[in-house]
């Protein structure tokens, strides 16, 4: 005994304890366990889709909502002008439209009576220009007659010719009457986006304004949490991912609420990867830097996570750590 307690100094302990890490080292793909894991949700930056000045604000800060729930009002006078005036423009343009419609119908009328009279007219000729009843005709009026069929078949024509011009303009006019739909909802659209709603359940962060401040369109003005589904963003070791795959089953500890609170999650994907080069800008060489460490230590990689069962009484924020543990198959 003695003999082993000489042997066992501390050149040995050390060499003992490395062997000890070496075997966790080299095992440790067994229980993929990370306390480098951090809670992930959805962040929307409010904006608003028209531009002008707020006229009201009906959340603050912390504030839970649900889907739909307004958040702000744009002075909308403005948006409801420009929608009266196209609107304005639209009906007009649709009344312009039927009358177009009922110039083409009168004209066709016009061109039916036209034609009848034109075969009436051909119908006396053929009568009398028979030889039986020719001699009994003056020759003037037969002359006269077969001038006025020419001159009819001459207004038969222009009334064909002005029913294709009317049916261009109704064309036209369609088109224009498309354009003035489209811009009319293009407007309907503005005055409803002075109003703001809540695009899913979650709560606002980081609202600093107050009524009368300046929107500009698409320009985040605070922060929406999305509440709908909660993620953890866990960094593995490499050497821990050997086993892990999509679906399978994970343990969270939030550190906030360890010993009082454990959720369920899943693995949503293991095409988990990190960009390890760099590249001088315009020349695209790949950069190796040096580095002068005695160990060359795993990298480690994002798994996303899907937190399953949610719960208010213990709210996970966006940043908060915890420890977690993949169930692997």
């Amino acid at each position: 005994m003695k003999k082993l307690l000489h042997k066992f100094n501390f050149a040995t302990l050390i060499f003992l304890t490395g062997g000890i890490i070496a075997l966790g080292y080299l095992t440790t793909y067994w229980f993929p366990v990370t306390d480098n894991a951090f809670v992930i949700d959805n962040t929307t930056a409010i904006s608003s889709a028209v531009s002008g000045h707020i006229e009201e604000i009906y959340v603050q800060n912390g504030q839970r909502l649900t889907t739909g729930d307004p958040i702000m009002k744009i002075k909308p006078e403005k948006y409801q002008l420009e929608y009266q005036a196209v609107k304005a423009q639209y009906d007009q343009a649709k009344v312009g439209l039927q009358v177009i419609q009922e110039r083409i119908n009168v004209t066709k009328l016009d061109l039916k009576a036209a034609q009848n009279q034109l075969e009436r007219m051909k119908y006396e000729y053929r009568q009398k220009s028979d030889p039986a009843v020719s001699k009994g005709i003056p020759q003037i009026e037969l002359k006269t007659l077969k001038y006025n069929i020419q001159s009819q078949i001459d207004v038969v024509a222009s009334l064909q010719q002005q029913i294709i011009l009317e049916q261009t303009e109704l064309k036209q006019a369609q088109v224009g009457i498309a354009t003035l739909k489209a811009t009319t909802q293009k407007a309907a659209l503005d005055v409803k986006d002075t109003l703001v709603v809540a695009p899913s359940d979650g709560y606002i962060q980081n609202l600093y304004l107050g009524v009368g401040s300046s929107a500009i369109a698409h320009e985040g003005l605070f922060q929406f949490i999305d509440t709908t589904n909660t993620y953890i963003q866990a960094n593995f070791n490499e050497t821990d991912l050997a086993s892990v795959h999509a679906g399978d089953e994970v343990l969270i500890f939030p550190r906030t609420y360890l010993w009082h609170k454990v959720f369920h999650g899943v693995v949503m994907s293991d095409n988990w990867s990190v960009d390890r080069q760099h590249v001088i800008p315009f020349k695209e060489t790949q950069l190796m830097f040096t580095q002068n460490h005695w160990l060359n230590l795993p990298q480690r990689l994002p798994v996303q996570i899907k937190v399953l069962d949610q719960d208010n009484q213990y709210p996970l924020r966006a940043g908060m750590s915890t420890y977690v543990y993949i169930k692997t198959k």
